[in-house]
């Protein structure tokens, strides 16, 4: 997904997070990044890409409150699995929640205690 410019979705009720990760993005894309935008709950992202789509990436963390990351994911990947590349971000290790969020449309599932800067440039350049 090597494009001339990136829309952006991080989607995450933890603002701290939100900062680090935005600060990743904006390193990793430079000049390539057209819009960087967050949203703090899933019923928040699936209005946001309602309205502001396409995003080329969106990155959904899992435990929200209303409606998490797994059901916003398969709301946006039911409409925009062509345009949008949805990448899960959690804490969460377990099995099952990994096959929640892939099941329901993401294609990578990132840990936050691994995130990286070249495990974030990896999602982009694929």
């Amino acid at each position: 997904m090597t494009l001339s410019s990136y829309r952006v979705l991080i989607v995450d009720d933890n603002p701290t997070f939100v900062k680090t990760l935005s600060l990743l993005v904006r390193t990793a894309l430079g000049d390539k990044l057209s819009l960087l935008d967050s949203a703090s709950t899933g019923e928040e992202a699936v209005e946001k890409v309602r309205n502001n789509s396409p995003y080329n990436v969106i990155f959904m963390d899992v435990n929200m409150p209303g409606i998490g990351g797994i059901a916003a994911t398969k709301e946006i990947s039911k409409e925009y699995y062509r345009a949008t590349r949805l990448v899960a971000v959690s804490f969460n290790k377990d099995l099952e929640t990994m096959k929640s969020m892939l099941f329901s449309g993401a294609t990578y599932y990132l840990h936050k205690d691994d995130l990286t800067l070249e495990k974030l440039i990896e999602v982009f350049d694929f």
